[in-house]
């Protein structure tokens, strides 16, 4: 397989499970905003001046995100897609950033998706723009979360 080239080498892999076989579905170039502060709580009382605020709750989020892909990628992408498969994303970043060797920073959340199509230009890559609707925490970990027994 010829790995496209970009100037990240972010690489995306799905699983069925957090333990389960991961498999490499795309490349990415950029990653959207998705670790967001949680919306503030305003409150006041008689007994001050001002407003203050508290830390809330997160709003849901999905995520949008133009992955590059060869031919095989998107099929998985598109049987994931079918089979509404809530499955565990993992965004690894590249290997080169990571203090310990195998061990680059991994975010992980499980989610479905849709993918859509973005624009096709002569001599760019395959991508698409593929929107996760995460069910779950965005999670972090160095590297592949640990197999649990």
């Amino acid at each position: 397989m010829v790995e496209p080239k970009t100037s990240t080498l972010t690489k995306v892999y799905h699983s069925d499970t957090l333990n389960g076989e991961r498999k490499q579905i795309a490349f990415i170039q950029s990653i959207p905003e998705f670790l967001t502060a949680p919306e503030p709580i305003t409150y006041s009382a008689l007994d001050i001046d001002d407003e203050r605020q508290t830390e809330g709750r997160k709003k849901a989020e999905t995520m949008e995100i133009e992955f590059l892909y060869t031919e095989e990628q998107y099929d998985e992408l598109k049987a994931i897609e079918k089979g509404k498969t809530n499955g565990y994303w993992y965004i690894q970043l590249p290997e080169e950033t990571a203090t310990t060797a195998g061990k680059p920073l991994t975010w992980y959340f499980t989610g479905t998706c849709f993918v859509g199509m973005s624009e096709i230009a002569v001599d760019d890559m395959l991508k698409s723009k593929v929107t996760i609707y995460r069910s779950s925490a965005v999670q972090e970990n160095k590297g592949f979360p640990a197999t649990q027994a």
